[in-house]
């Protein structure tokens, strides 16, 4: 049984150390020699000392890959602390928590849990995605074992022994639209409550953005380590993620431009994406964030070495620094108006109360990138692909489907009715029929329309998300079919601001699908509270709110 010698990662965070992880991107096959070349190559990252843990990508892009846990148990066994990638696309929750448990018995206690690219091709086509669990759920059930998981057995309630796991998510703040930027803050909220412990950022080269992400979470009062992303870009990858192959990621024109200049050079833009890379590192470890996350294609040691010292080198400039990483599309979204720049260097006002990387005020640099007001709040997007639908869906819910109230009590008394005489498993034609034309219905029996605003998330989301959208979606669209279908949690944010009921967005964290439930009636499901919206878990009051925030509402 491996056991890594200390949790590098774990003990940095809590002491307030700044923390390091590299990333490892494995690739296909067991034994071929290009793959043993770049794991080799990690193991030298990992033996300099100079990194905290070695992240581990759990099949990028969808593709099949060697299994991170196998990697993962390889370094732990030379003794270097590992970041599993713990992703949800390919498998469902009986499988997820097989694999926690393994990790936890390797002593491979660090998982950075997300919902992972779309499954791509596969061998002989497409593998079917599973999604059983989001990234909420899954920080859930990860904080069930931490303090031991119970579960029916023969005799009774068993008690597990609590596990050691150390779990944190991703966030997405490389927003900018409204609707994408709220929701993504949405979900953040859902992550911190269902227990991240640390929040690792998207890939981005927007410091206002940075800057956006660690003002949310001190507003909010979020003590959670905030680790930045610095990708070593190179143009090759920036085309991809242009192109969509790469979800998630934006890379603005300018930024593009300044790469396809870059790769002319002698030595194909390597020495200038080091810089920018060493640059980044300084000015994350200067705004206070609690570490970075380096990844990038084909880097080495001896390039990490660079980026680190260099780093070091030019720590006394990072105010300097940030205002030269504002790649972001024009007229982009932000959460807070812009700082005020004051007349010296063109530095922007001391409004920020940023911390340096020992906890220390830093609210004197003279850097605020934005201010602590909300921006005004004018995305509107009201065409038929956004509210289809959703006016007649409220009526019949408000009528139907509100307990207590209208005919609710009708349509209950006919579910006991049906129930009693035909049992759970009888024929709802009816019902179905209805849905499957309105909502393109699966007939899951656990229905997810109300918590997604009337968007079936079974249906029309490929990754099945219930508690929020995941990072992939770019100017509202959907990850899986751009410019063809609206990601259902932008549609959902644009349905409630039409009727100002924008705080729906944020009140429950939505169970898993029950698949007990799978072909029988939601409406009777709903009814003899046995679905979801039985067991959906409040989100506190947000009692700090600031009354900015709500004008801008």
């Amino acid at each position: 049984m491996a056991h890594e010698r200390s949790n590098r990662f774990r003990d940095a965070l809590s002491r307030g150390e700044f923390a390091v992880s590299f990333e490892v991107i494995p690739g296909r096959g067991a034994r071929e020699a290009h793959q043993q070349r770049e794991l080799d190559e990690a193991l030298k990252t990992g033996e300099t000392g100079l990194v905290h843990a070695l992240s581990i990508t759990d099949n990028p892009g969808g593709r099949p890959a060697l299994l991170a846990d196998a990697v993962a148990e390889e370094f732990a066994h030379r003794g270097i602390t590992t970041l599993v990638h713990f992703t949800l696309k390919d498998r469902n929750r009986n499988q997820l928590l097989s694999q926690l448990y393994a990790l936890e018995r390797a002593g491979l206690e660090n998982v950075l849990v997300m919902s992972g690219d779309y499954p791509a091709e596969s061998w002989r086509g497409a593998s079917r995605p599973v999604f059983d669990l989001d990234p909420v759920q899954t920080l859930l059930l990860i904080g069930d074992m931490n303090r031991g998981l119970a579960y029916a057995a023969p005799g009774g309630t068993h008690t597990e022994q609590p596990a050691g796991l150390f779990a944190g998510a991703v966030v997405n703040p490389f927003k900018y639209t409204e609707g994408e930027t709220l929701t993504q803050y949405a979900k953040l909220d859902r992550k911190v409550f269902a227990g991240a412990s640390y929040l690792i950022s998207q890939l981005g080269y927007d410091f206002r953005k940075f800057d956006e992400l660690q003002r949310y979470c001190r507003q909010k009062g979020y003590t959670v380590p905030l680790i930045a992303n610095v990708f070593v870009l190179t143009l090759g990858a920036a085309r991809l993620m242009r192109s969509g192959a790469i979800a998630g990621c934006q890379i603005s024109d300018e930024l593009f431009a300044l790469l396809q200049k870059e790769a002319g050079q002698a030595d194909k833009g390597r020495a200038a994406r080091l810089e920018r890379a060493a640059q980044m590192v300084a000015v994350c470890r200067g705004m206070g964030f609690a570490g970075v996350h380096i990844g990038g294609l084909n880097l080495t040691a001896a390039d990490l070495s660079s980026i680190l010292s260099h780093a070091d080198e030019l720590k006394d400039r990072w105010q300097s620094l940030a205002g030269q990483f504002r790649y972001a599309p024009p007229q982009g979204y932000y959460l807070y108006n812009e700082a005020v720049s004051s007349a010296a260097g063109g530095t922007a006002s001391a409004e920020a109360g940023c911390s340096n990387a020992d906890g220390e005020a830093a609210s004197g640099t003279g850097l605020a990138l934005n201010s602590d007001t909300f921006a005004p709040r004018t995305e509107h997007r009201a065409g038929s692909r956004i509210l289809r639908g959703y006016g007649l869906s409220r009526f019949f819910h408000r009528v139907l489907l509100t307990r207590g109230r209208g005919l609710y009590g009708i349509l209950k008394g006919s579910m006991d009715r049906r129930e009693r005489k035909r049992g759970l498993h009888r024929s709802h034609g009816i019902e179905h029929t209805a849905k499957t034309a309105l909502y393109g219905c699966l007939d899951c029996g656990d229905c997810g329309l109300e918590v997604c605003i009337y968007s079936c998330p079974m249906a029309y989301c490929p990754k099945c998300q219930r508690n929020g959208p995941c990072g992939g979606s770019l100017d509202g669209w959907c990850e899986v079919y751009p410019e063809e279908r609206y990601c259902i949690w932008f549609r959902a944010y644009h349905r409630l601001k039409k009727y100002g009921e924008t705080d729906r967005l944020n009140q429950y964290i939505t169970p898993p699908n029950n698949w007990e439930l799978y072909e029988t009636s939601a409406w009777s499901n709903y009814t003899h509270e046995r679905d979801n919206a039985a067991h959906r878990i409040p989100m506190p009051d947000d009692d700090q709110r600031k009354p900015d925030e709500k004008e801008a509402r």
